[in-house]
């Protein structure tokens, strides 16, 4: 038995993800405070469970999950996180069960190992953010979608889009699939194409307009001037004197419909652009796998300074002042499965070039292409910040790709499986680096 192997015989998914929610579990608490964006959602989360309409520029419903935390387990961290958590855990399982479809139980493990310990994705599915939830229920759409169960697919990409409105990415992607994939269209696939699209438009429009008639958000506040004419008049009828009053009063102009709400939305991000020389290298998403391009974003740090003395044979031999991190929440990108993508690419490429691939490798290579050359083109054209952890909806692709790809090479069994458990390893001691709970300095 190879050394991959045996590194992975010994659990199930079921045990891997208990390993996983033990560490989360371990560390839901720490901070008792927001991180990061945090600080939005959790104060979006308190309005939304008041009726009142805030943090429009994403929709509701990646909001609704921490609500939902918060009504259960109370309004404190665990409360905030724990839904998050239990997203996170069924986006590994439900990855798992996608891979699966293309991969045997030991790869598709490995791949599921991937995905859950990237750095970024365990990050952003410890706290309450809203990548996660929207992630699984787009994973889950491809399941549903590739089963053919095209009502289920729909609807659950409509709740991942709810979810944060960055999945129309993986929209897209399954619609290049379902392009890619259907050779000779029939009547009845353009039935079921328009019952998708039925279905996604329903799930999305109408929880989307309830809560617009519900919580009337408004998309922008306005200052209007009042001049108020003042006559004075002599009691014979004549005027005296004509002056005026200013006064100035807010208006604010509110959403009434789903189309205007998306038209918000749209407006609010496109706005979003890289306007001075301070912004850092990782925000252009062509440096996010160049080493010497690489930066952390600092979610959140908890700092003790410690006054350090040495001895040496007993003797005072001096002292210094050193900082450490006991909490130390970072979004790093040079990862190891974000530089898979030079293997990944190229290799799904030279496959489906040599029509040597199958659906799998098709929906790697079109998953990356959905979801990572738009922000390329936006970035470039219009300037836009793209944040870092945009590209997690691009990790599946690769915790897929990696294994699949290499294990439909010709090569040597024990090749692939070195390069495989190379990437475990790395993916192991990147996730231990990074861990954001530094025993050592506690």
């Amino acid at each position: 038995m190879n050394q991959l192997s045996k590194a992975l015989t010994s659990i199930t998914i079921r045990e891997l993800i208990l390993i996983w929610l033990a560490i989360h579990l371990l560390l839901i608490t720490q901070p008792n405070s927001p991180v990061f964006d945090e600080a939005y959602y959790t104060q979006a989360a308190r309005d939304l469970l008041k009726g009142v309409a805030s943090n429009i520029e994403h929709p509701f419903l990646g909001k609704a999950w921490g609500a939902l935390g918060m009504v259960i387990f109370g309004d404190n961290a665990f409360g905030w996180r724990i839904i998050i958590i239990a997203f996170g855990a069924l986006t590994i399982y439900t990855f798992y069960q996608l891979a699966r479809r293309y991969l045997p139980e030991r790869l598709a493990l490995l791949a599921a190992a991937y995905l859950g310990f990237d750095h970024m994705f365990f990050t952003h599915s410890s706290l309450f953010l809203l990548e996660i939830p929207a992630l699984f229920f787009a994973i889950l759409a491809f399941k549903y979608y590739l089963e053919r169960r095209i009502v289920s697919a729909a609807i659950s990409m409509g709740l991942s889009i709810l979810s944060k409105e960055t999945s129309l990415f993986l929209l897209f992607t399954l619609i290049l699939l379902h392009l890619a994939t259907t050779k000779r269209p029939s009547t009845q696939d353009a039935l079921k194409a328009l019952k998708f699209t039925a279905v996604l438009l329903a799930t999305v429009a109408i929880p989307m307009q309830i809560y617009i008639t519900t919580y009337n958000p408004s998309a922008s506040e306005k200052v209007v001037q009042i001049v108020n004419p003042v006559v004075i008049v002599a009691p014979d009828g004549s005027v005296i004197s004509t002056t005026s009053t200013t006064t100035w009063s807010r208006e604010r102009e509110y959403i009434t419909n789903v189309f205007e709400y998306w038209r918000y939305v749209f407006t609010y991000h496109s706005g979003l652009t890289i306007k001075d020389s301070n912004v850092g290298p990782e925000n252009y998403p062509w440096n996010w796998f160049i080493p010497t391009q690489q930066r952390e974003m600092i979610y959140y740090r908890a700092e003790v300074v410690k006054n350090i003395t040495y001895y040496t044979d007993g003797v005072y031999a001096g002292s210094k002042i050193e900082k450490v991190y006991p909490i130390d929440w970072r979004g790093v990108t040079n990862l190891p499965l974000w530089y898979s993508i030079w293997l990944v690419t190229p290799l799904s490429i030279y496959l489906i070039a040599k029509r040597r691939s199958n659906e799998g490798v098709t929906l790697t290579f079109l998953w990356i292409i959905g979801t990572y050359l738009p922000l390329l083109g936006i970035s470039l054209i219009f300037n836009r910040i793209e944040y870092p952890f945009y590209f997690m909806n691009t990790l599946p692709a690769l915790a897929l790709g990696l294994p699949l790809t290499l294990s439909m090479l010709n090569l040597d069994k024990s090749v692939k499986e070195g390069i495989l458990a190379a990437f475990l390893g790395w993916t192991a001691a990147s996730f231990l680096i990074y861990f954001p709970l530094n025993v050592w300095a506690l």
